[in-house]
């Protein structure tokens, strides 16, 4: 291990209660821009983030935080952020958003919720006290299919915090573009860019 990750590491075990599970998370640095990269996929799918805050933390639940277990589906990242406290699921495709039955984006990120449910050192990431967000991303021209809006609502309401002020979809499962263009928006859609990253922990527009 490099004495950078080897640094990081150890941050993570220091700040984080998530017992063994701590080491798998990386802290990142205020300030910090990153491509959170699919580096298996042939469409070059990726999400740029900025980091506004001093404790926030990368894990991969596909490869890192979840073991290969048959029926587990992963999404590909997850940002938590401790101080406000978030949590960010996201999950990267290719210009279609796939809705076949136990391969989508809408039913990975339910599957890693369940998972952390299950665990007594990760439960915390996604109790009631948490804000969760769950992020669907495609280059370019994002073609979202027709047909999804059952799924849709399923993620929202497994984001959705009891007792919390009430939120629409729109609220908690997001679409993201990312393009070359240096340009921010996330009204209806979040458009990004390497130039406009967005931010972490993430901030939802007031309409």
């Amino acid at each position: 291990m490099k004495k950078k990750d080897k640094q990081k590491a150890i941050d993570s075990l220091c700040t984080l209660p998530f017992g063994k599970y701590s080491k798998c998370f990386e802290r990142l640095q205020k300030g910090e821009t990153r491509n959170l990269t699919d580096t298996e996929s042939s469409k070059n799918s990726f999400m740029p983030i900025k980091v506004n805050d001093e404790m926030v933390f990368l894990t991969e639940p596909d490869g890192k935080l979840i073991p290969d277990m048959d029926r587990q589906q992963k999404c590909d990242f997850l940002l938590y952020c401790k101080n406000k406290p978030q949590v960010c699921f996201i999950e990267l495709k290719g210009e279609t958003i796939p809705v076949k039955k136990d391969y989508n984006p809408f039913d990975q990120i339910m599957d890693t919720i369940y998972f952390l449910q299950t665990k007594e050192e990760l439960k915390g990431l996604v109790d009631k006290t948490v804000e969760k967000h769950a992020f669907i991303v495609s280059p370019g021209r994002q073609k979202i299919p027709k047909g999804i809006e059952s799924k849709e609502r399923q993620l929202w309401q497994k984001l959705a915090q009891a007792g919390a002020k009430k939120s629409k979809i729109s609220d908690l499962v997001h679409f993201v573009k990312a393009t070359k263009s240096d340009r921010y928006s996330n009204k209806s859609q979040i458009i990004c860019s390497p130039g406009s990253p967005v931010p972490i922990p993430f901030q939802a527009s007031v309409t």
